[in-house]
Protein backbone atom coordinates (compact mmCIF):
# COMPACT_ATOMS: atom_id res chain seq x y z
CA UNK A 1 0.00 0.00 0.00
CA UNK A 2 3.09 2.58 0.62
CA UNK A 3 6.70 2.28 1.22
CA UNK A 4 7.99 2.87 4.60
CA UNK A 5 11.85 4.55 5.24
CA UNK A 6 12.96 4.77 7.88
CA UNK A 7 16.12 7.60 9.43
CA UNK A 8 17.01 5.47 12.95
CA UNK A 9 19.42 7.34 15.45
CA UNK A 10 21.59 5.83 18.15
CA UNK A 11 19.39 5.86 20.89
CA UNK A 12 19.95 5.28 24.22
CA UNK A 13 17.83 2.65 26.41
CA UNK A 14 14.59 4.12 27.15
CA UNK A 15 12.85 3.22 30.26
CA UNK A 16 9.33 2.67 29.10
CA UNK A 17 6.69 -0.39 28.61
CA UNK A 18 7.72 -1.94 25.58
CA UNK A 19 4.14 -3.13 24.51
CA UNK A 20 2.48 -0.14 24.87
CA UNK A 21 4.75 1.60 22.77
CA UNK A 22 4.19 -1.57 20.39
CA UNK A 23 0.51 -0.17 20.23
CA UNK A 24 1.06 3.84 19.96
CA UNK A 25 3.34 2.36 16.70
CA UNK A 26 1.09 0.37 15.49
CA UNK A 27 -2.05 3.09 16.18
CA UNK A 28 0.12 5.99 13.97
CA UNK A 29 0.94 3.51 10.69
CA UNK A 30 -1.81 1.86 9.97
CA UNK A 31 -3.70 5.62 10.73
CA UNK A 32 -0.84 6.68 8.16
CA UNK A 33 -1.65 3.90 5.69
CA UNK A 34 -5.64 4.52 5.75
CA UNK A 35 -4.69 8.39 5.03
CA UNK A 36 -2.43 7.13 1.53
CA UNK A 37 -5.09 4.47 0.60
CA UNK A 38 -7.53 7.71 1.48
CA UNK A 39 -5.60 10.08 -0.64
CA UNK A 40 -5.42 7.26 -3.58
CA UNK A 41 -2.21 6.57 -3.53
CA UNK A 42 0.04 3.29 -3.98
CA UNK A 43 3.03 1.79 -3.73
CA UNK A 44 4.96 4.25 -6.14
CA UNK A 45 3.51 7.46 -4.49
CA UNK A 46 2.30 6.20 -1.03
CA UNK A 47 5.07 7.23 1.67
CA UNK A 48 5.69 6.38 5.48
CA UNK A 49 8.69 8.14 7.08
CA UNK A 50 9.78 7.08 10.38
CA UNK A 51 12.90 8.50 11.94
CA UNK A 52 14.18 8.77 15.48
CA UNK A 53 16.51 11.60 17.52
CA UNK A 54 17.72 12.40 20.44
CA UNK A 55 16.83 16.17 22.07
CA UNK A 56 18.41 16.95 25.41
CA UNK A 57 16.40 13.92 27.83
CA UNK A 58 14.02 12.82 25.36
CA UNK A 59 13.60 10.22 22.46
CA UNK A 60 12.01 11.68 19.56
CA UNK A 61 9.74 9.76 17.02
CA UNK A 62 8.30 10.92 14.44
CA UNK A 63 6.09 9.20 11.55
CA UNK A 64 4.77 10.86 8.61
CA UNK A 65 2.79 10.21 5.71
CA UNK A 66 2.26 12.25 2.33
CA UNK A 67 -1.55 10.82 2.32
CA UNK A 68 -4.97 12.97 2.90
CA UNK A 69 -4.31 14.95 5.45
CA UNK A 70 -6.33 16.33 8.81
CA UNK A 71 -8.44 19.57 8.33
CA UNK A 72 -7.39 21.96 11.03
CA UNK A 73 -10.87 22.20 12.44
CA UNK A 74 -10.27 18.56 13.39
CA UNK A 75 -6.82 18.94 14.60
CA UNK A 76 -7.60 19.56 18.04
CA UNK A 77 -10.23 16.84 18.34
CA UNK A 78 -7.97 13.78 17.21
CA UNK A 79 -7.15 12.34 20.46
CA UNK A 80 -10.74 13.31 22.09
CA UNK A 81 -12.02 9.16 22.35
CA UNK A 82 -14.59 7.99 19.65
CA UNK A 83 -13.85 10.85 17.42
CA UNK A 84 -12.92 9.68 13.73
CA UNK A 85 -13.24 11.00 10.28
CA UNK A 86 -13.75 7.73 8.65
CA UNK A 87 -16.44 6.13 7.86
CA UNK A 88 -18.85 3.92 9.78
CA UNK A 89 -17.19 0.59 10.27
CA UNK A 90 -13.65 1.76 9.33
CA UNK A 91 -12.39 3.11 12.48
CA UNK A 92 -13.55 3.40 16.01
CA UNK A 93 -11.91 6.86 17.30
CA UNK A 94 -9.66 4.87 20.02
CA UNK A 95 -6.48 4.42 18.35
CA UNK A 96 -4.90 8.19 18.93
CA UNK A 97 -6.73 8.68 22.31
CA UNK A 98 -5.34 5.75 23.63
CA UNK A 99 -2.10 6.73 22.02
CA UNK A 100 -2.17 9.95 23.51
CA UNK A 101 -2.63 8.04 27.04
CA UNK A 102 0.03 5.98 26.67
CA UNK A 103 2.25 8.40 25.90
CA UNK A 104 1.28 11.64 27.88
CA UNK A 105 0.07 9.69 31.19
CA UNK A 106 1.57 6.68 31.50
CA UNK A 107 5.32 7.58 29.82
CA UNK A 108 5.09 10.88 31.19
CA UNK A 109 6.36 12.01 27.53
CA UNK A 110 4.25 14.15 25.01
CA UNK A 111 2.34 13.61 20.85
CA UNK A 112 1.77 16.61 18.50
CA UNK A 113 0.69 16.33 15.32
CA UNK A 114 1.33 18.77 12.08
CA UNK A 115 -1.00 18.18 9.02
CA UNK A 116 -1.92 19.60 5.81
CA UNK A 117 -4.98 18.38 3.56
CA UNK A 118 -3.84 16.68 0.57
CA UNK A 119 -0.24 16.98 1.42
CA UNK A 120 -0.11 14.54 4.77
CA UNK A 121 0.64 14.52 8.73
CA UNK A 122 3.19 14.16 11.01
CA UNK A 123 2.78 13.03 14.46
CA UNK A 124 6.10 13.80 16.92
CA UNK A 125 6.49 11.35 19.81
CA UNK A 126 8.39 12.51 23.03
CA UNK A 127 9.56 10.28 25.82
CA UNK A 128 11.88 11.13 28.31
CA UNK A 129 14.58 8.59 28.72
CA UNK A 130 15.13 8.27 32.19
CA UNK A 131 11.30 6.84 32.50
CA UNK A 132 8.61 8.68 33.76
CA UNK A 133 10.23 10.09 36.43
CA UNK A 134 11.96 12.51 34.33
CA UNK A 135 9.23 13.27 32.18
CA UNK A 136 9.55 16.40 29.40
CA UNK A 137 5.94 16.94 29.93
CA UNK A 138 5.01 19.72 32.21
Amino acid sequence: MAKVSTDFAQLPEVICNIGELNQVFLNLIVNAAQAIQDAARDTSTGEIKISTAVEGDAAVIRISDNGCGISAENLSKVYDPFFTTKEVGRGTGQGLAITHSILVDKHGGDISVSSQVGVGTEFTLRLPIGGRGAGTHS
